[in-house]
């Protein structure tokens, strides 16, 4: 059975497992309460047989997936959220500690704030010397990002390095700056400056994931950037999200016919023209589940924001937005292609489906694997070979 066949053959099952299930729906709104063991019966009788085995797997595993939580942004850290956080005291020491490990432990703190980073519900410590701003992860304790302006170091003559040269110098800065608790393997998945050329570049941005054998993880990176040549740090950017290492138990065809069948309930049967699904490492986001519950605003983009003439949108006094534990897990990346095109709307959608349990974990408007291939292959990009 080729690729389009058993995509026809999931797409039918689908059709079929929702309009049972909307039968069965209406029957139990009229059926006496003493017939309900019967129907229930019947249920799990048409779910077996038409979802196979997947659902039955999933039961065996504890269920991840919770309800996102409400929060608005630019909002104060209560003082019941200051509880939950590392001290000033202990923020300064952790700072302190990296400014030494930097080359920066001469320089004075003169200023601590806790924070909410922008446009997010997390909480942050931001710490200032005369010349380094560094932000720390309020609740765990991690160094999140270092910032040092260019005009720091002392302009070299010549700023211009090669490629190669400067996919060296990265490897050798990873293992400079990095912070201790991030040990492993990494990879090089974009290097790249802020020049045309390579000779004109004052600066070069190196991007690092955490590597799991075949897969990456993009929520454990390092992005570096330094001024060429005299190779000072100008900036460190963090992310230091586990990756959990789940169970692989869910298979392709699975996973496909549970996206298919949720992408039918939300998008009422839009004609699907093709399908790619691949496992990644990805993190649980709110996205499916905003799609689903907003859906014409989710498509329109309106969500969270009105309209203040007639092509300015700007973004709610009041708006809600919502956040997920954000687990890193392993998943079936499923991206559906629409065969028409409508207005308003996205030609594809990517769905998470977490291999272990095989419920939907999040998701996001376009082509996953799209994306990814952008990002190796653009012109300024320099990937490891």
């Amino acid at each position: 059975m080729n690729d389009n066949e058993i995509l026809e053959k999931i797409i039918s099952k689908t059709k079929t497992k929702i309009a049972v299930s909307e039968f069965i729906k209406e029957d139990m709104e009229v059926k006496k309460v003493n017939k309900l063991p019967k129907i229930a019966a019947t249920i799990i009788a048409t779910i077996g047989i038409m979802s196979g085995l997947v659902y039955a797997t999933a039961n065996i595993y504890e269920k991840i997936w919770k309800e996102p939580k409400e929060y608005r942004i630019n909002q104060g850290v209560t003082e019941e959220e200051k509880q939950k956080c590392i001290s000033e005291e202990e923020a300064q020491k952790i700072g302190k500690s990296y400014l030494e490990k930097i080359g920066f432990g001469d320089q004075t703190i003169t200023r601590t704030e806790i924070k909410k980073e922008l446009r997010s519900n997390n909480n942050i410590w931001e710490l200032s010397t005369k010349s380094v701003r560094l932000e720390i992860d309020a609740i765990t304790g991690k160094i999140k990002l270092v910032y040092i302006p260019s005009t720091e170091y002392e302009k070299p003559k010549n700023y211009g390095i090669t490629r190669e040269q400067a996919r060296v110098k990265a490897k050798e800065l990873l293992e400079k700056y990095r912070p201790d608790d991030m040990s492993g393997e990494y990879e090089l998945v974009s290097l790249k400056r802020n020049s045309e050329y390579d000779k004109n570049a004052y600066i070069w941005y190196a991007d690092f994931y955490k590597k799991y054998d075949n897969l990456v993880n993009e929520n454990e990176h390092i992005n570096i950037g330094w001024v060429p040549t005299v190779n000072g740090l100008y900036s460190l950017d963090i992310q230091n999200d586990k990756y959990e290492n789940n169970e692989e138990k869910i298979t392709k065809e699975e996973a496909i016919e549970i996206a298919t069948e949720k992408d039918a309930q939300i998008t009422e049967n839009r004609k699907i023209k093709s399908i790619n699904a691949q496992i990644r490492i990805k993190k649980m986001n709110e996205q499916v589940y905003l799609r689903e519950n907003f859906t014409q605003e989710y498509e329109k983009g309106t969500l969270n924001y009105e309209k203040t003439s007639e092509k300015i949108w700007q973004l709610k006094k009041d708006a809600i937005f919502y956040e997920t534990e954000g687990r890193v897990r392993k998943v079936w990346v499923v991206v559906i292609e629409y065969e028409k095109q409508e207005r308003g709307k996205s030609p594809l959608f990517t769905y998470y489906i977490d291999t272990t349990t095989g419920e939907i974990i999040g998701g996001t408007t376009g082509d996953t694997f799209s994306t990814e291939n952008t990002l190796r292959n653009d012109p300024h990009n320099v990937i490891e070979k």
